[in-house]
C-alpha cells in the first residue's frame, strides 16, 4: 500500500472510506460507520448513509403503493366483467 497521506514515509495501513486517502495507524479515525481521515469525511459518509436509508424507505413505499393501485385496477376489471356477464344473461333471457 502507499505511504500515509499526512505522514510521508509512514506506511499506510488502510484508506479513508469516504475519500480513499491512504492512512497510517495514527491518522485513522475509527467510527461506527467505518474508518475515515477526518471528522468531515466521517460526517459526509454519515449524511450519505442517512440519505440512502431514506431513499430505500421511499422506494419501498412507492412499491407498496404501486401494488395497491394495480390491485384496485384488477378489482375494477373483475367487477366490470361480472356486470357485463350479468347484462348478457339478462339480455339473452328476458329481452328476446
Amino acid at each position: 500500500m502507499a505511504d500515509c497521506f499526512f505522514h510521508t514515509g509512514r506506511p499506510a495501513v488502510t484508506r479513508c472510506k469516504q475519500c480513499g486517502k491512504p492512512l497510517c495507524s495514527s491518522c485513522r479515525k475509527i467510527t461506527e460507520e467505518g474508518i475515515f481521515c477526518s471528522d468531515e469525511c466521517a460526517k459526509t459518509a454519515k449524511i450519505y448513509a442517512e440519505r440512502m436509508k431514506q431513499m430505500e424507505q421511499q422506494k419501498a413505499s412507492y412499491r407498496a403503493s404501486r401494488w395497491t393501485g394495480i390491485a384496485k385496477l384488477i378489482k375494477i376489471i373483475v367487477v366490470l366483467g361480472i356486470l357485463f356477464a350479468i347484462y348478457k344473461y339478462v339480455v339473452a333471457r328476458f329481452i328476446r
